[in-house]
């Protein structure tokens, strides 16, 4: 009896099972040796996954800071991530089948709690970080396509809401797919039409809103459009890094902290990410902007779920400053005859009024 016991236990532990918080405690997990990280096609890190009753883990922080979502945030009492790159905000729970990023939820397998550490599967992972994540068993590599233009259906999800995470519509989601139903099952993959090859320009839901921002100085505007330009000049040059927390500038911004941190140092309070700054003000038609107004984007070759992914501060003259991933905080003139910027403009909201 003890030599079985002695054996049992010498199992479990080459197979690593630590089962705690969210773990069944029949679930077997076994590790799975270093595995090389390749992000369409080229080899960018290492990371060490594991099997749970045969499904691929992937450890969460690693996975979100190799895919730049490197502001992470955790709430030890409730078990929940808070991670971004600067264009929005993703949250996931272990145990939970809902990750919400933006404003939106998506069906997801439940996020593991192993050795406290968290894992999400290859699925979750490429549904919240616009990625398609695959294994591949020839050289034990973890596969990333990114930005995604392939979907792993999970359970729980209609081609209603696949769709609408994706900011495109049912009819192009279905001729994508040459589906003539609206059947979709666990584990089908479908294609997702890039925003380019889209009818449907990307995520205009904030232009519809019109929340009000906290703005804690006595100047008029005209005096903190000036600032506010003046500040933002300071910055030049300064380097870009996704997810840039506050604690890092002005050394290193990504886009919606610098327009966070600028406004910031003027009295006027904005959002941490470019979705939720698009949030605020009210919408102004790109023939009648100021000085001071917020210029949105998106960015195609980045994301493919169509996503408000950049935001600028308009100088007037149709120039632009901004943090770019390129070249950190910059100025853009002719914003909108830009190769670049024009086709992916969305909308531009005043914040100063």
């Amino acid at each position: 009896m003890r030599k079985l016991l002695r054996t049992t236990i010498v199992f479990m532990l080459v197979l690593g099972i630590c089962i705690t918080g969210t773990m069944s405690t029949n679930a077997q997990v076994q590790s799975v040796p270093n595995a090389g990280v390749f992000i369409n096609g080229k080899v960018v890190s290492g990371i060490n996954p594991i099997i749970e009753n045969g499904v691929y883990y992937l450890p969460f922080i690693d996975l979100a800071k190799i895919l730049n979502y490197n502001n992470i945030k955790f709430e030890e009492k409730t078990k929940t991530y808070e991670v971004t790159d600067g264009s929005t905000v993703i949250r996931i729970t272990m145990g939970g089948t809902q990750a919400k990023k933006g404003n939106e939820y998506i069906n997801i397998e439940a996020p593991r709690w192993i050795n406290e550490t968290p894992y999400v599967s290859l699925h979750a992972g490429g549904a919240i970080f616009n990625s398609y994540i695959t294994y591949k068993k020839e050289n034990g590599s973890i596969q990333i396509q990114n930005p995604a233009t392939k979907y792993e259906v999970h359970k729980g999800d209609t081609l209603y809401n696949i769709a609408r995470i994706h900011h495109i519509t049912v009819d192009e989601l279905k001729k994508a797919n040459n589906l003539t139903t609206n059947t979709i099952h666990d584990g089908q993959v479908l294609n997702i039409p890039t925003p380019d090859s889209s009818a449907s320009k990307g995520e205009m839901e904030p232009v519809k809103e019109q929340e009000p921002v906290k703005n804690n100085s006595g100047d008029t505007v005209a005096q903190q459009v000036t600032k506010i330009l003046e500040e933002a000049k300071k910055y030049i040059g300064a380097k870009y890094k996704y997810g840039a927390t506050l604690a890092e500038a002005p050394k290193l911004f990504d886009c919606s902290s610098f327009t966070q941190y600028v406004f910031g140092n003027s009295g006027v309070q904005l959002p941490r990410v470019s979705r939720d700054q698009a949030s605020k003000g009210v919408s102004v038609a790109t023939a009648n902007l100021k000085a001071g107004d917020l210029l949105f984007f998106t960015m195609n070759d980045t994301y493919t779920d169509g996503r408000v992914a950049h935001v600028g501060i308009y100088m007037g003259d149709g120039s632009m400053i901004h943090a770019s991933t390129s070249k950190g905080v910059m100025i853009t003139t002719n914003v909108m005859k830009n190769s670049y910027w024009a086709k992916n403009y969305l909308f531009a909201k005043r914040i100063l009024q």
